[in-house]
Formats: structure tokens, sequence, C-alpha cells
């Protein structure tokens, strides 16, 4: 094996050691912490997004013109859409899906709903996804917290994410499982696994059948395909 690259052998052939990885060999513990999982949410909360290394490195690059910069930082600075995914397949995603229609997102056909000053749209499918599994929501995590039955959506999605039914995902995380179209037989191995999203994704996948061959719209088979899932931080490890 050549030297250098990430997971490569050094000399002798010995496994080269990540020195960020590992505790009395480099810089920090090779283990999950839970503290450092919302990171990202404190940020947001703090308000301040400007990151003047960022700046400096894009506009060194010349990629965006000088007249566009100014609406490009302002797009980069708007949160992301909520979106999550119900787990699974069959009845019981089904079930859920309309439970989330029927008791959450009815009271968007009331009319239209004013929240800081703008017009909130109402939960909406993502088109390109299967069978109304995943949703995408236009309102920020703050302002889910103004409106009594916001705050219910937001308890609700969060008891779901916790109890396995749902899971909290952005959109274009959701595309490469589909693209890949795995099936039942298939053997999948997952290089960069963390924080495990896409890779319960793939599990799913996995153990969905063909649904006539269960009244549910699923199955009780077992496949014979797996999914091997690696990755080489574990502090990036959430599933």
């Amino acid at each position: 094996m050549g030297r250098g690259g990430r997971g490569g052998r050094g000399r002798g052939g010995k496994p080269r050691l990540m020195r960020k990885d590992y505790q009395g060999d480099g810089r920090r513990e090779n283990k999950w912490n839970e503290a450092k999982t919302h990171r990202a949410d404190k940020f947001l909360e703090a308000g301040d997004m400007t990151n003047e290394a960022f700046e400096e490195y894009y506009k060194t690059q010349g990629i965006v013109p000088e007249g566009e910069w100014d609406a490009f930082v302002d797009i980069l600075k708007k949160p992301l859409p909520i979106t999550f995914r119900i787990n699974g397949s069959g009845r019981f995603a089904n079930e859920l899906r309309e439970k989330l229609e029927r008791d959450f997102f009815a009271n968007f056909t009331k009319g239209p709903i004013m929240l800081d000053g703008e017009i909130v749209g109402p939960p909406r499918p993502l088109p390109w996804y299967p069978h109304k599994l995943a949703w995408h929501m236009n309102f920020s995590r703050n302002q889910l917290r103004k409106i009594t039955w916001l705050a219910d959506i937001h308890e609700f999605m969060k008891a779901a994410n916790e109890a396995g039914s749902i899971t909290r995902q952005e959109a274009v995380s959701m595309v490469p499982p589909l693209f890949m179209d795995v099936q039942p037989h298939h053997r999948v191995l997952d290089m960069c696994a963390a924080p495990g999203s896409k890779t319960f994704q793939l599990l799913e996948q996995l153990h969905t059948f063909d649904s006539s061959s269960s009244s549910s719209g699923g199955s009780n088979q077992t496949p014979t395909g797996f999914v091997v899932a690696n990755d080489a931080d574990a502090q990036r490890c959430n599933l």
C-alpha cells in the first residue's frame, strides 16, 4: 500500500493511526460526546452567523460575482427548512402519516397564518419521496414555540424522533439512498456512516419487500442482504 491516505498503512504494513482519533496519541478521546450533538442549534440561537475566514476564502475563489456577494451571503444565513422522514413502511408508517395530516397539519387549512410578519406555508410532502413519507416545513424551531398547536407539532416531533418513529434529516441527505434503489438481497458498504440517518434509510430499504407479499404493505421475511456501516470518527456516530 502507498504512503499517506486516510486509513492507509504505515511502515512495516501496520495500520496507520490517526492522531486526532486516539487518546494518548492525539488531541482527543475517540468516543461519542453527547454534549456536542446540538452545537449547530446553539450557534443559530446566538444569532451571530458571521465568519470572516469563510467569506475571505470564497471571495478569493472568485466564483460569486462581486455584485451578487451580499445576496449570496444572505441566502447562506437563512435557516434550513425543517425536514423529516417517517421511518419504516407499510401500515405503521401510513397510520403515522395520516395522524400528522389529521391531528396537526389540518390547522393550516383554516386560512393563511401570519408569523413574525410573514405568511407561513403549510407543511408539504417532498414530491420526490415515495408514499408521502418525507415532509418539509417552512417555519423555524423558534417559530414552532410561538403558537400553541405549532408547539404541539414540535413536541410530537421530538417524542417521535426519540421513539424512532421519524428521523430529522435534511432533504439532500435523503436523496442518495433513493438513487441506490437498495433491494432485500443487496450487500451495502457505507464507509462514511455517521451520524446514521442515511444508514438507517438504507436498512429500511433492505427490509422493504413487494407489498403484494403482505396485506399490511410489508413482509415478515428476513432480507438476505445486509448493510455494513463504518466511520473513521466515533464522535460523529449517533445511531
